[in-house]
């Protein structure tokens, strides 16, 4: 925070996208007022549309902040529409924009990390490998020790998810990945499998969508 402060003068405006409670966001939105009073502040909400792209949600106040900006910075990748987003991150979120531009919805499940703290939490005798996952994956796909068998159900829980979606929506013509664990998903990912389908990796997919509500919304 202290390196931010001192490029205070550069900055001449913040935008604020939280998932958190209303009263975390306040704290944040205090801070940046207090320690950056000379830059704007907006903060960034889910909301109906964003120019081309619909927001099809049953309640689209209900859609985290984090998902909606993804959307928005697939857009980036994908102005003709058919494109899935997903964002590995605490939750797998997996969300697809159709060829009209609109979102109708999508999946979260929990992440790698997740489930793994999950398995070793809730139950008597298997290990909590959240902290240092070692992947390697395995040509045969199943494990021959409890960790390879723990790791590799997580991992493939995971890239089942994205396969299930794209074989049942075979229109889709561009993937996006993010997140923390992104990388990992990429990595293992049967590319092969699907090769109308454009791929791409980016880890800011979601400041990417900031950016383009920064500048089609406040500047």
């Amino acid at each position: 925070m202290q390196s931010l402060i001192q490029l205070k003068e550069s900055i001449s405006h913040i935008i604020l996208c939280s998932v958190a409670s209303v009263s975390i966001d306040s704290v944040w939105h205090q801070w940046f007022a207090q320690q950056l009073p000379d830059s704007a502040i907006s903060v960034f909400d889910s909301s109906l549309d964003f120019v081309h792209i619909q927001n099809l949600y049953q309640a689209p106040s209900d859609l985290g902040n984090d998902r909606w900006a993804a959307i928005i910075g697939g857009y980036h990748f994908a102005q003709d529409g058919n494109y899935l987003i997903v964002n590995s991150g605490t939750a797998t979120t997996i969300d697809y924009v159709n060829r009209d531009l609109k979102f109708n919805g999508g999946w979260i499940l929990p992440g790698v990390n997740m489930m793994l703290q999950s398995l070793g939490s809730k139950t008597a005798l298997l290990p909590n490998l959240s902290q240092h996952p070692q992947y390697e994956v395995n040509e045969n796909i199943f494990g021959n020790s409890t960790e390879s068998a723990i790791l590799q159900g997580v991992l493939h829980a995971q890239l089942g998810s994205i396969q299930f979606v794209l074989d049942h929506q075979p229109e889709i013509r561009h993937l996006i990945i993010s997140g923390g664990n992104g990388a990992l998903i990429h990595k293992n990912l049967d590319l092969n499998a699907f090769p109308s389908c454009s791929v791409t990796l980016d880890p800011y997919v979601i400041f990417r969508g900031l950016r383009l509500w920064y500048l089609q919304t406040i500047k």
